[in-house]
């Protein structure tokens, strides 16, 4: 049975290519569901996985577009639809506690995470909503900040802020340097910060998760959205090309294929029922106009994704006692805290920048 860092790993990047699949060749989500049926085989030959190392090379990636699609994030959005979350997450908390026998601490975390991820893979396009920030980012939270010294709250605050001071340090950097080198090298600059802040800020036992979204979103806020006073034409989606996404479906392939999860009666139950729910929940979101589910009927590829995601959690979720309560409460805390704080640091920057633009408006 595969661990808890394991399965999580596994859910993340299930969530995140199912995602990112819009725009690629179909055969992609075959592969995935290739990938994902693996994990009901024992591996043949069985290879010791460095998850640290994985972790390292894979996530200041994922950070970077969800740090890339907060900046489009819509904060207001019609009230039906955190009724409908809501509805969503109970549901699945009443699956794993009535079916899989979950306590019910930890089957409201299940909940919880379960629809943002839910909400997540329904998504159309790069505007996020709060609602599908919190289930990734959390699973982000448990692979990572395992080593920082989550019982002491001050400690833990200042390496969040350490980490978000790593970040801002290295877009100074990445700003000053940029500025001295012809512009075919901006992406690789771009490239070089991500996995720089991350790695910086993981050595020096700071937060990576901070250091990393926060030098995303004021890098991209400074030098890419107010170049010369101007709205730039220049977007980050240079470094949203085919190869990173092959190579993580490659890596899912591999991982799901170095796990084995038996399957008992009672899990094939709690899946049944939580399709079930997942249809119930996109018929209800079409009655009632929620976007994201509006063109389910007419695209059976989309209703086969949210299928397939819901298959993959309910399947690989971690039920042992690896999680801690306390572990898994303040990631889910941190998840709902780091993008408040980046919405207001971007606001922040964004209304210096009005105010300067104004004073020279003024002067002149």
């Amino acid at each position: 049975m595969a661990g808890y860092e394991h399965a999580l790993f596994l859910l993340l990047l299930l969530g995140f290519l199912l995602r990112d699949l819009q725009s690629r060749h179909k055969s992609s989500l075959y592969f995935i569901v290739g990938g994902l049926l693996l994990v009901l085989l024992p591996p043949i030959i069985s290879v010791k996985i460095s998850w640290d190392l994985i972790l390292a090379l894979v996530l200041p990636w994922i950070l970077w577009r969800s740090a890339r699609n907060w900046l489009h994030v819509v904060w207001s959005f019609p009230r039906r639809e955190i009724y409908l979350w809501l509805i969503t997450a109970l549901c699945f908390i009443l699956i794993v506690v009535f079916i899989g026998d979950l306590p019910w601490l930890r089957a409201i975390f299940f909940g919880i995470v379960a629809a943002s991820l839910f909400w997540q893979v329904s998504s159309r396009g790069e505007i996020s909503n709060p609602l599908e920030v919190i289930g990734p980012l959390t699973l982000v939270f448990l692979l990572v900040e395992t080593s920082i010294p989550l019982e002491d709250p001050k400690l833990y605050f200042s390496s969040l802020f350490s980490g978000a001071g790593v970040g801002i340090a290295l877009v100074i950097i990445s700003i000053a340097v940029i500025k001295k080198v012809p512009p075919k090298y901006e992406s690789l600059i771009l490239f070089g910060q991500v996995y720089l802040a991350y790695w910086i800020a993981l050595a020096l036992n700071a937060s990576p998760i901070a250091a990393v979204l926060i030098s995303v979103i004021v890098f991209v806020e400074f030098h890419y959205t107010r170049q010369g006073d101007k709205e730039a034409t220049i977007t980050p989606a240079r470094l949203d090309n085919r190869l990173p996404f092959f190579i993580l479906l490659i890596l899912f392939i591999f991982t799901a294929w170095q796990s084995h999860q038996p399957v008992t009666l009672i899990q094939w139950f709690e899946v049944v029922l939580g399709l079930c729910v997942g249809l119930l929940v996109a018929l209800i979101g079409q009655r009632i106009g929620v976007p994201r589910f509006e063109y389910l009927s007419s695209n059976w590829r989309s209703a086969l994704k949210l299928g397939i995601f819901l298959f993959g959690i309910l399947l690989l979720w971690p039920r042992g006692s690896d999680l801690r309560p306390l572990l898994i409460w303040v990631a889910l805390g941190m998840a709902v805290f780091l993008p408040v704080l980046t919405a207001i640091l971007l606001a922040a920057l964004r209304d210096l920048s009005t105010q300067r633009n104004g004073k020279y408006m003024d002067d002149f």
